[in-house]
C-alpha cells in the first residue's frame, strides 16, 4: 500500500466522486480511478460502490477513510511544524470558532498575532459548538474556540472567557421601561432564543428551570446576529451576549431589561486534542491569547505534551 494511492481514495471519499477528485489533484480521471483499483486489488476489498456518477463508501471504504484523515492530517501537521522550524514567519493556523467568539474576541488577538507574523496565514470557520468539536476531534482545526460546558469526551477544553448575557427587549417594548422584569414576565412574552440543542440554549433554560419555569420559546435560530436583528425588529425579546449589544443599546435601538438577582452568564473555552502536538505557529497564537485573555487555567507543557494544569 502506497502513500499516493491512500491521497487518492482520500481526496474520491472526501469529495465524493472520481471526477472531482481528479480535478482537485490534477490528474485525469482514469489515473485516479487506476490508483484506486490498484489500492483495492491489494487490499482485496472494495473501497467504494459506483452508483452512475456518484460513489458510496463501502464499509470497509469507512473504515480505510477514518484513517486516511488522520493519516493525512499528520501529514499536514508535521510539514507545517517542518516549515515553522525554518522561520515564524510563514506557517498557517486552521482555527474553528462560534461566532461570538469572531466577532468580539478574537479579532484583538489576531491584529496582534499579524503584527509580530505577518506571513503566517489564519484560516477561520465559524460554526455551532458541535461542529467545531467535531472539526477539532477529527483534526480540521488546529484549535477551536466553543461555548462550554463541552459536551466531547474525546477533547480538552479551558475555559478563556467569561462570557456575560443580558435580557433584551427593541425600544418601546412593554418590558422595556420596567424597573425589573422577572423570568416568569420573559416567558410569558414573545420569545427569541437559541436553537434547540444549542449549548446556550441548555444555559438560559436550565436557569429558568431552575425558578420552576419550563421556557417554551416563540422563535429559535442559530445565529446570535440575525437573532438581534429580530428584537431590533420589534418580533420579541431574548437573552444574548452583552458584547453583541453594546453599540445598539448605545444608540437606543436595543434596551437591556433588569433582571435583578438572576444573572445570565456562559463561558467561552478553546478546546484541542489530548496530547496535541502544538506547531511553532500554533504555540505562538497560544501565547498571545494568554497576554490578551489572561484565563485563570491554562496549559502545562512537558514531554512534548501539552495539558491542562
Amino acid at each position: 500500500m502506497y502513500l499516493e494511492q491512500l491521497r487518492y481514495f482520500h481526496a474520491v471519499a472526501e469529495t465524493g466522486s472520481f471526477t472531482a477528485a481528479a480535478r482537485e489533484l490534477h490528474l485525469t480521471q482514469p489515473a485516479v480511478s487506476n490508483q484506486v483499483k490498484r489500492l483495492e486489488d491489494g487490499l482485496g476489498q472494495r473501497m467504494f460502490e459506483r452508483t452512475g456518477r456518484s460513489v458510496r463508501l463501502t464499509r470497509a471504504g469507512e473504515v480505510l477513510h477514518t484513517h486516511t484523515r488522520r493519516i493525512f492530517q499528520q501529514v499536514r501537521e508535521a510539514t507545517a511544524i517542518l516549515e515553522d522550524l525554518k522561520s515564524l514567519q510563514t506557517g498557517r493556523l486552521y482555527l474553528g470558532t462560534v461566532d461570538v467568539m469572531s466577532i468580539y474576541v478574537l479579532p484583538r488577538i489576531f491584529r496582534v498575532f499579524h503584527s509580530r507574523f505577518p506571513r503566517v496565514e489564519i484560516s477561520i470557520e465559524v460554526d455551532d459548538t458541535a461542529n467545531i468539536s467535531r472539526g477539532v476531534r477529527e483534526s480540521r482545526y488546529d484549535l477551536g474556540f466553543v461555548t462550554l460546558p463541552l459536551r466531547e469526551p474525546n477533547l480538552t477544553s479551558i475555559a478563556v472567557y467569561n462570557d456575560v448575557m443580558r435580557a433584551i427587549a427593541p425600544a418601546g417594548h412593554p418590558l422595556a421601561g420596567k424597573q425589573l422584569v422577572t423570568l416568569a414576565e420573559l416567558a410569558e412574552t414573545t420569545m427569541i432564543v437559541y436553537k434547540r440543542g444549542a449549548v446556550t440554549r441548555g444555559i438560559i433554560e436550565q436557569i429558568f428551570r431552575s425558578a420552576g419555569i419550563e421556557l417554551e420559546p416563540d422563535m429559535e435560530i442559530d445565529r446570535p446576529e440575525a437573532m438581534k436583528k429580530l428584537v431590533e425588529a420589534g418580533l420579541g425579546v431574548s437573552i444574548m451576549p452583552e458584547m453583541s449589544i453594546a453599540r445598539e443599546v448605545e444608540e437606543g435601538s436595543l434596551v437591556v431589561l433588569p433582571t435583578g438577582d438572576v444573572s445570565f452568564e456562559r463561558q467561552l473555552g478553546l478546546i484541542y486534542r489530548p496530547l496535541q502536538v502544538f506547531s511553532p505557529s500554533v504555540r505562538a497564537f497560544l501565547s498571545i491569547l494568554r497576554e490578551e485573555l489572561k484565563p485563570a487555567e491554562w496549559i502545562a507543557e512537558y514531554d512534548g505534551m501539552q495539558e491542562p494544569r
